[in-house]
């Protein structure tokens, strides 16, 4: 499924659509290497240095460690939230409390 384009870089996991250049399409490979560096990152195997790294290795595309942290900060909370994995997640704080 092709996603329109916005402004700046194609992000990490997406092709430039070479019909549309308005577009991007997901790549599964590097989506799939994306997810299992970012599982790694959240359960303390690797830190977010050693997952850019890795990510460059597998894929050939450089993310930086910062840019990972990012997306894993965006998108489960920041190490020290209450809503990061492997944390009392928010709903459950609510329910104790409410």
């Amino acid at each position: 499924m092709r996603k329109r384009r916005g402004a700046g870089s194609v992000p990490f996991g997406y092709d430039l659509d070479t019909d549309d250049s308005d577009y991007i399409i997901p790549n599964q490979e590097h989506l799939q290497v994306f997810k299992s560096v970012v599982d790694s990152v959240l359960m303390g195997s690797i830190n977010s240095r050693e997952g850019a790294e890795w990510l460059h290795y597998k894929t050939g595309r450089s993310l930086s460690s910062r840019g990972l942290q990012k997306h894993i900060d965006m998108t489960y909370g920041k190490k020290d939230s209450s809503e990061r994995l492997g944390h009392n997640s928010r709903i459950l704080l609510e329910r104790r409390e409410g």
